[in-house]
């Protein structure tokens, strides 16, 4: 028994050629007489074949920074309460150069374009006259800007 258990403690190094001359004549040995440990050779060697039959595959240089940054996002996500609203706020803020452009924009144009002229109408008046009234002269007439 206790000889069976220095040479299970032997047997992987014993697989891989790494044992000295004196241990490996033990082995060689105690394997003759033993078959429960010859028994555990053949396992660690159909293991070790086993392994040694996979396909190695080549991970992406990055691979570990992708997985490290996955994991700090779920991890900061665990504590939201709605992961959908968290996700709407980093959304909304790659399209605020939307409403905000559109907002110059229509600035921008009703400044820069032609006004009409009112002739001391006021905005009731010419909606009582049923004229077409366009929303630059309502504008106009409500800001002040009539002659």
């Amino acid at each position: 028994m206790k000889e069976c258990a220095r040479v299970r403690r032997l047997l992987s190094c014993y697989l891989d050629r790494e044992t000295n001359d004196l241990d490996t004549a033990l082995i060689k040995a105690h394997l003759d007489n033993c078959s429960s440990c010859k028994g555990e050779l053949s396992g660690l060697a159909r293991s070790k074949e086993f392994i040694q039959a996979k396909e190695w595959k080549v991970l992406p240089q990055d691979y570990m920074v992708r997985r490290l940054r996955e994991a700090i996002a779920l991890e900061r996500m665990a504590g939201v309460r709605f992961p959908w609203l968290a996700d709407m706020a980093i959304f909304s803020r790659r399209l605020i150069l939307v409403p905000v452009s559109l907002i110059v924009l229509s600035a921008a144009f009703f400044i820069l374009s032609p006004g009409q002229k009112a002739d001391k109408y006021s905005l009731e008046d010419m909606l009582l006259s049923k004229t077409t009234v366009t929303t630059e002269t309502a504008l106009g007439l409500i800001l002040g800007s009539q002659d």
